[in-house]
């Protein structure tokens, strides 16, 4: 079980004192809102002196490590024959994708915050027209906005969790009117149900900041896969209309990137769907402006809006460059949810969402659909499993990217690098402070032990998957910081719906989001399967065929070589799954 909350004189947490600077002061309505120039810091304009040496870091990682690819990494190579890898280069590599690869790696490590993600993003945004140019049949309307209210949003929420908060007390379980200063009976009550007495897990109020009228402005954009101009009607292999909507959650480790960011590469799987296929790129609410559980609160909105526009929660805005939204309701089972990192854990956020804190308070209940995909799932929020602290340098992501909830606390305010998990469910106390980190050193390490668990959160660990009933397909790459996050997420995922079909791609020597880069020939081979896993899914979806009857119980473990060769892997049970599961320590649970 979870260690249990520390007991503190007048049951409430303590808190430094106001001289000191980790504690910041601010009025029981809400924290103090950011100055102009912190939130032109946070749209990733930079004008601080450590931004100076972040990029001379950067430009001068970048030069370091083309110098050691020139001198280093091509003469061991070929003095090796080409068979063994070298530090930065895998044998399988091209050489186009190992000097992105080292170059991304270069320019990730030496990220300090989240303003120097963001303008990264930034720049890698301007050049995703470039990227667009030799496709073509598609259109886009890239400013859909919506209305959210969110009191309304969340009524299905509050009803669920009635009884849980009114044991509580008033607030949200809050002691007194000082949100600062929660109870630890209130913190314990985000913790997983340990002992199943069916307990399901309280959620934080948002902390994030509204309008005058209690709604906030969700965006996103549409796009749409469009007939072959060239096509002629009578062509023997003339395709068929897709009625395939994917609702996107697009990666960023909570923090950074954007629809745009994604536009190229959604527009490349939508064009393997065939013309008729849309989808809905949400652009769902960052930490720190927004911690937890801003996104999933945001992703059941985009779910409404394709389902219900006429919902009471969603106010059509206008605007857009075509100034239409699609306000015809889609039907559950054409909508494909799917994601990638960060992205793909707010998926899985919504599925369970739906399922223990939407169904159990509306009718009719609201259908999951019946067709998933991740890519490189983000499900342990710790990043606590090997391959996300391994030494290897393939991948570019940065690792780690959090700190385990239970290691000390020492650990966790001596964490070398940008913590993303930390400012997804903290925020940030010197940009948008907020109840959660402007109560002291001891006050953010409570909030964030024991959001960290919740299974929202960190599924891997902490969810019960059973009865998500929609195919999901993972693929993830061997050099995949997150691959572990990923293979026991498949495993569990399967293990708990033996009735539906669970498929883990992965990919030999690719990295992070591999499908990304349209330049590999497995990023292509990613997507068309895609199409494929879809396509049966939504096939079984109207036949009502199981797993089970189909022969395939469990997940199905496939191994993509680099040239696109599939073999099975090996099975859910043994030593390799074992030994993931042991690495949030069993003897503390």
């Amino acid at each position: 079980m979870p260690p249990e909350p520390r007991e503190y004189k007048d049951d409430v947490l303590p808190r430094k004192p106001s001289s000191q600077k980790s504690a910041k002061s601010f009025p029981s309505s809400g924290p103090k809102a950011p100055t102009f120039s912190d939130r032109l810091y946070l749209a990733g304009v930079l004008h601080r002196p450590i931004d100076a040496a972040f990029l001379l870091g950067g430009l001068g990682s970048c030069v370091w490590t083309a110098v050691c690819m020139l001198v280093l990494d091509i003469p061991f190579l070929i003095w090796t024959r080409f068979s063994v890898n070298s530090e930065r280069h895998p044998i399988s590599w091209g050489p186009i994708f190992s000097f992105c690869m080292a170059m991304s790696r270069a320019s990730s490590s030496a990220v300090y915050n989240v303003v120097q993600l963001r303008m990264v993003s930034n720049i890698i945004s301007w050049f995703i027209p470039l990227r667009m140019l030799h496709l073509s049949n598609y259109k886009f309307d890239p400013n859909v906005r919506f209305k959210v209210h969110l009191d309304t949003l969340l009524i299905p929420e509050r009803k669920t969790l009635f009884y849980t908060r009114r044991e509580l007390g008033h607030n949200g379980g809050h002691r007194g009117k000082n949100p600062s200063n929660p109870s630890p009976e209130y913190l314990a009550s985000f913790l997983p149900d340990e002992d199943k007495t069916g307990r399901i897990p309280n959620l934080p109020e948002e902390s994030g900041p509204l309008d005058m009228d209690g709604t906030y402005t969700m965006k996103g954009e549409w796009i749409e896969a469009l007939e072959d101009p060239t096509h002629l009607p009578n062509d023997d292999k003339e395709a068929k209309r897709s009625n395939v909507v994917v609702l996107y959650a697009h990666g960023g480790g909570h923090v950074f990137c954007s629809a745009k960011f994604h536009r190229q590469l959604v527009t490349r799987m939508l064009l393997e769907f065939g013309p008729g296929a849309r989808a809905f790129v949400m652009e769902y609410r960052l930490a720190p402006e927004d911690p937890f559980p801003a996104a999933i609160h945001d992703a059941y909105a985009a779910y409404l809006y394709l389902t219900q526009p006429n919902h009471e929660a969603i106010t059509l805005c206008r605007g857009g460059l075509r100034g239409a939204h699609h306000t015809t309701p889609v039907d559950p089972k054409d909508i494909v949810l799917a994601g990638d990192s960060a992205g793909a854990g707010v998926a899985i956020g919504l599925q369970l969402y739906l399922r223990d804190y939407v169904q159990p308070s509306v009718e009719p209940k609201p259908i999951v659909p019946p067709a998933t995909v991740l890519i490189s799932a983000w499900t342990d929020i710790s990043t606590s499993m090997p391959s996300a602290t391994s030494r290897h340098s393939y991948c570019y992501t940065p690792s780690p990217m959090g700190v385990n909830p239970f290691a000390s606390q020492e650990k966790f305010y001596s964490f070398p690098k940008f913590n993303f998990a930390r400012t997804y469910l903290c925020g940030d106390s010197d940009l948008f402070p907020n109840e959660r980190n402007s109560g002291g050193k001891d006050l953010e390490w409570e909030w964030y032990r024991h959001l960290a668990q919740h299974p929202l959160v960190s599924p891997v660990y902490t969810a019960n998957l059973s009865g998500l009933e929609s195919s999901t397909l993972l693929q993830t790459g061997t050099f995949d910081r997150l691959v572990d996050d990923t293979r026991l997420y498949a495993h569990k995922l399967g293990q708990a719906n033996p009735d539906e079909r669970v498929r883990l791609e992965l990919y030999r020597d690719m990295v992070h989001v591999h499908q990304f880069f349209e330049f590999l020939p497995m990023a292509d081979k990613a997507l068309k399967s895609m199409v494929a896993f879809v396509e049966d899914a939504q096939q079984r979806h109207k036949t009502r065929v199981s797993a089970k009857t189909r022969g395939s119980n469990g997940t199905e473990w496939i191994i993509v070589d680099t040239v696109g060769n599939e073999t099975e892997g090996h099975n859910d049970d043994g030593c390799p799954i074992d030994v993931l599961e042991t690495y949030w320590r069993p003897d503390l649970k």
